[in-house]
Order: structure tokens, then sequence, then C-alpha cells
């Protein structure tokens, strides 16, 4: 049963995908880091759902390590997009140079301290939950780098919230961060998280259609 909602998460994940390509301006930077970050979260839920088939076999395991190098390489690129975000709604501050500098540099020590942390010493381990089996990472230590990374998006995301009347991206990202926080110690965690990770790309792709319509208008302003 939990293998065909990781499987249905999946073919949400590609629906999405999909409906990027429709979007106006379907080359737009910041629609191609959601559409990264969807093949993440499609390998993910892919992966996820062949856990009964394929534990204690070398081949789950090898297709186990690219789920935690995914999510190292793409989540921290989340602060670059909100800070693109903000100038596309000509947030002033995002147009300052310190304000751009200090948001790559969070980038770049999330991506660095999650590659080190949650790849460079990366140990799995089998696990079952809800009668469904899956290789885990050993590791007991927080994952700091997505948290930093989560916090910065939602404060990000709550100036645009405030300066351009636009809620879902800050909605989005409290939402993720209130699932992942609450149900991270349950049986059912996992499931939850990725759940609460479909809607909060879809807070994000509506956020970028939002944007793209924004600078346009803004443009036609002109």
């Amino acid at each position: 049963m939990i293998a065909w909602v990781f499987a249905l998460l999946l073919l949400i994940d590609l629906g999405f995908l999909a409906w990027s390509f429709a979007f106006p301006h379907p080359a737009s930077p910041r629609l191609w880091f959601l559409r990264l970050m969807l093949f993440g979260m499609a390998y993910d839920n892919l992966a996820l759902a062949l856990g009964n088939l394929g534990v204690g076999a070398p081949w789950y395991e090898a297709i186990s390590y690219p789920r935690f190098l995914l999510h190292a390489i793409i989540l921290p690129l989340l602060v670059p997009f909100a800070l693109s975000a903000m100038r596309a709604c000509a947030i002033p501050i995002a147009r300052r140079r310190w304000f751009a500098i200090g948001c790559w540099l969070l980038a770049a020590i999330a991506w660095c301290y999650g590659l080190w942390q949650d790849v460079g010493g990366l140990e799995l381990r089998a696990e079952t939950a809800l009668g469904h089996a899956r290789l885990t990472s050993a590791s007991d230590l927080p994952p700091l780098a997505t948290i930093a990374v989560n916090l910065a998006a939602l404060a990000l995301s709550f100036v645009i919230w405030r300066r351009a009347g636009w809620a879902p991206f800050f909605l989005g990202c409290l939402f993720i961060l209130l699932v992942n926080g609450a149900t991270a110690t349950q049986p059912w965690g996992l499931l939850a998280g990725n759940g609460a990770e479909a809607v909060f790309i879809l807070c994000l792709l509506l956020t970028e259609r939002f944007l793209l319509r924004f600078q346009g208008s803004a443009k036609q302003a002109n």
C-alpha cells in the first residue's frame, strides 16, 4: 500500500514537470531550477516505491545513494531562487550587493555542509515502517543544512508576501517546515514529508507563474 502512495507521488511529480513546459517563458532559470527539484523528488519517490522489491539487493543500494546526493546538491539553490523572486518583485533590498552575497554565501555553505554530512560519510541501513522497507541514512545528526535553507527561504518568502502581496511561497515554506518538524520521529514521517514536498513544489510553481506574469506586466507598463 505504501509503495503505491510513493508511486502516486512520482506521477504527481512527473505531471508537474510536464506542466512546467506550458508556462510562459519556459526557459526561465528559476523554472529550470524547479524542474531540477522535480527530477530529484521524482527519483526519490521512485526509489522509495521500489523499497520492498529491492532492499537487500546490490542494485537497490546503488540507486539509493543518488537520493541523498540530489537532495544535497539541489536544495541549497532554493535560496538563490528566493533571491531571484525578490528581484523579480522589485524589492529594493534584493538589489543590494551585500544582501545578494549573503544569500549566495548561505547557499554555498549549505551546499558544502550538506555534501559533507549527507553524502561524504553516508552509510545506509535498512528500515521498515508501516510494512514498507527502504534504505535510510544511519546518521543520527539533524539535517542542519536543510533546516538552514528552509528557514532562509521562509524569511525571504515572507518579505515577498509583505512587499508583493504573494503568499503561496511563504505558506508552502511554512507548511513543509511544520510537517517535517512534527513528523520526523513518526513511522509515517517520510510519507508525510514527501507528500508535503508535493504541496511545496506546487506553491513554488504557482509562484513562478506569478513572477513571470508580474515581470511581463512591469515590462508592458514601461
